[in-house]
């Protein structure tokens, strides 16, 4: 069952106009269903080119420029799935670019190609660049009711595609799968990671922190390994579309904390197979739902803005010294909104009057599951 993606109409905007598109995102979150559904009207004319598999890896890595003006000829769309995989890639982006530029030429990727410096460098003004996130709420509920329905699930088994219509059980599975052979894939593959088990302890170790302020050092003792080691992991988890980070907003520096990072996952689904819990949502089965509700906000704003193709906001958290703090913050063209999300409708809260002290044009929101639809689809200009 396709769910149409928001992305898709930004992309099909995009087609033939002078650039290569890069499709980023997750394994599993629908990129090359995207794809196959953005190109079907060019049936006959549209090349895609798995990377993954061995004869074409084999190809573009002897880079033959003969070889490669032979993939596209005669086609108006030539695809790279899985581009990530094939070293300098963007060297035979920029090569097809510059001597076939009658073609629309699109490369998707698992993780950043940056990690293995195969694009950005080469590309440079000849490319934009798109995320797909596993589905959003945005795209699963039409209206504000809807979507406080679907909030639950969200939060208890994420947005992956392939889990639509699935029971409980068969969820649960897909998900414990998806994350033993998908998740480390790209980590281990493109990071060059020495002890993979790391890996797997850290990424346990911020399943159970999500929500809390993170310390690299405090990471790196409890994995007996250097805080380099967890800083240089943590960055290829975000790189590979698994972890986001929000850092400490602040402009007073005497009472705000500065330098501290909260890490959310991706996916609450990826999160809650991780340590193994998927308990029904609600306050009595989890000591967590805070946690899960104000994770699953922050990445369904995020995945609502990257599939309508917007400008990200700067994106924070908020604290001082004194522990009073506010969830999250968006601030874009000099204007701030802050968020504080409650599981709880009944529950409201007041700005913290440090916080309105300090910054009196800030919008102040309390955002339940009642609100989620209106604070995760509200455009990116505060």
């Amino acid at each position: 069952m396709y769910v149409p993606r928001n992305l898709e109409k930004v992309l099909k905007n995009r087609l033939f106009g002078g650039k290569v598109i890069i499709l980023y995102g997750p394994r599993q979150a629908g990129k090359t269903t995207l794809i196959k559904h953005l190109t079907e009207d060019f049936s006959g004319q549209m090349r895609f080119i798995d990377c993954e598999l061995i004869e074409n890896k084999e190809l573009l890595t002897r880079r033959n420029s003969a070889d490669l003006f032979s993939l596209v000829e005669q086609y108006k769309v030539v695809v790279f799935d899985e581009a990530q995989t094939i070293p300098e890639i963007g060297s035979i982006l920029k090569t097809l670019y510059d001597h076939r530029p009658e073609a629309q030429y699109i490369a998707t990727g698992s993780s950043s190609f940056d990690l293995a410096n195969v694009v950005s460098e080469p590309l440079t003004g000849r490319s934009l660049e798109f995320i797909l996130y596993p589905l959003s709420l945005a795209e699963l509920a039409s209206n504000a009711f809807d979507a406080e329905q679907k909030v639950p699930d969200l939060m208890r088994f994420g947005g992956y595609p392939g889990l639509l219509g699935e029971s409980e059980k068969e969820k649960m599975f897909r998900l414990k799968t998806l994350v033993s052979q998908y998740l480390y894939k790209n980590v281990l593959a493109v990071g060059g990671v020495k002890k993979p088990e790391i890996i797997i302890q850290l990424l346990k170790l911020l399943a159970y922190q999500m929500g809390n302020e993170v310390s690299y050092r405090e990471l790196a003792g409890q994995l007996r390994t250097s805080q380099q080691t967890v800083e240089r992991y943590i960055n290829l988890l975000e790189k590979n579309f698994v972890i986001i980070r929000l850092g400490s907003f602040a402009r007073n520096m005497r009472k705000e904390v500065t330098r501290s990072k909260k890490i959310y996952f991706v996916d609450m689904g990826i999160r809650n197979a991780l340590v193994d819990i998927f308990g029904p949502i609600d306050s009595i089965s989890r000591n967590d739902i805070g946690a899960l509700f104000e994770g699953c906000m922050i990445t369904e704003r995020l995945k609502h803005l990257a599939h309508n193709g917007e400008i990200l906001p700067n994106m924070y958290f908020w604290r001082t010294f004194t522990q009073q703090e506010i969830d999250y913050i968006e601030e874009s063209q000099g204007k701030m909104r802050a968020y504080e999300f409650k599981w709880d409708s009944h529950k409201t809260k007041a700005a913290p009057k440090t916080f309105t002290a300090a910054y009196p044009q800030a919008q102040f929101e309390v955002i339940s599951p009642r609100s989620a639809f209106q604070f995760v689809t509200a455009g990116s200009e505060v």
